[in-house]
């Protein structure tokens, strides 16, 4: 509200006035400037009060967002840059990659890694694979089925003829043990496709971190009543049970991921570092745990060149066979996974696993040390 103080002081001066000759054109006019001047005053200040207030108020605000655009990114993350202005300056202001967008987890939503996106579409294809797998062990298992019947058959015709022949019927038998035993493995390798496509996995995936192996919310895994199995990709020769004789006979050699040593063959820490049991025979730190990538591997053989008496090769086992890597970056394939055991003995089934197998390499690598025939070690981790 403006004041009109002054103005109420101008006007009763002049109404003291008693003479009529003070009255006059020239004092009323003058009169009527100053009420004029002093309103024009009062409303310049209310206007500047305003004004005041209002950009006091602009400058409580501070800044205002004028912009939101995605920044750079890259295979984990995303960021996005803001716009700002001031609003006492006007000064316009750009905050590159100021807001990360976290990454999603098991327990949140986020943005997928690209990695993250590789494995489902990984998993896609497997799943296919699965299907068209499962779709010729059936067939297989209908053709042995007949086969069966076909050599069954042919005993009960033996058997009831005169000239049976005792050897002829013994490899039959034989040969209709070895069929079931087929039979067994392949209903039990479908019953474990089924199973693993069925269970529903969490997701999990090696990353490295200062040259240790790190698993997301491992920990909390282990404390959900998870237990973490290691496996390689190598080959493998099983056998068979014994026979009536007591014999185990092996089965054919087959590559894939099997499994590595027990459950305590690793640990994970409450920062979900993955460590290693050292289990090399005669070693003074035999049964303790290390997060170095070499306890994954027992000793290396030398190879001293008959002709020379140089070093020729040095060479590390991993499953049935050995490799040379003097001189070499070899690399060794290994996963890990979280499983739920169903019980507490009997061998581990692929469809206990409650995640899908997480893979990491090791680099493995010899170099002779001032051309001698020593050697140094080294073994790093890699994805």
């Amino acid at each position: 509200m403006a004041d009109i103080s002054s103005i109420t002081s101008l006007i009763t001066s002049f109404r003291s006035e008693t003479r009529e000759e003070a009255i006059t054109p020239e004092v009323l006019g003058a009169l009527l400037q100053k009420i004029a001047d002093l309103l024009g005053k009062a409303a310049l200040q209310t206007d500047m009060s305003r004004l005041d207030n209002w950009r006091s108020a602009l400058g409580r605000i501070g800044y205002v967002l004028t912009s939101f655009t995605i920044g750079s990114d890259d295979r984990n993350n995303v960021y996005f840059t803001l716009g700002k202005a001031n609003l006492s300056t006007g000064i316009n202001q750009l905050a590159p990659n100021s807001i990360l967008i976290r990454q999603a987890t098991t327990e949140r939503a986020g943005v997928m890694r690209a990695q993250q996106v590789q494995d489902l579409n990984k998993c896609k294809a497997d799943i296919s694979k699965y299907f068209s797998s499962l779709a010729n062990m059936e067939e297989t298992i209908l053709n042995i089925q007949k086969g069966i019947a076909s050599i069954s058959l042919r005993v009960s015709r033996n058997t009831k003829a005169t000239t049976v022949n005792a050897e002829d019927i013994l490899k039959i038998q034989t040969d209709i043990k070895s069929l079931a035993s087929q039979i067994k493995s392949l209903q039990t390798d479908i019953q474990k496709f089924a199973t693993m496509k069925q269970a529903t996995q969490m997701h999990i995936e090696c990353i490295i971190t200062d040259s240790t192996l790190v698993i997301q919310d491992a920990y909390r895994y282990i404390r959900q009543g998870l237990t973490p199995v290691i496996f390689r990709h190598s080959v493998r020769t099983s056998r068979k049970q014994e026979d009536e004789n007591g014999v185990r006979e092996y089965l054919p050699r087959r590559r894939g991921w099997n499994r590595f040593y027990d459950d305590r063959k690793i640990s994970v820490n409450n920062g979900d570092e993955i460590s290693f049991r050292l289990d090399k025979e005669g070693d003074q730190n035999r049964g303790k745990f290390f997060t170095e990538p070499g306890v994954l591997f027992s000793d290396c053989r030398a190879v001293i060149d008959p002709n020379t008496q140089r070093l020729s090769e040095v060479r590390i086992y991993f499953g049935k066979r050995s490799f040379n890597i003097l001189g070499i970056n070899r690399h060794f394939r290994f996963a890990i996974g979280f499983y739920k055991k169903s019980k507490d003995y009997g061998p581990f089934q692929f469809g206990e696993l409650r995640t899908n197998l997480a893979e990491f390499r090791v680099i493995a690598r010899a170099d002779r040390v001032d051309g001698s025939n020593n050697y140094k070690l080294t073994f790093n981790f890699s994805m």
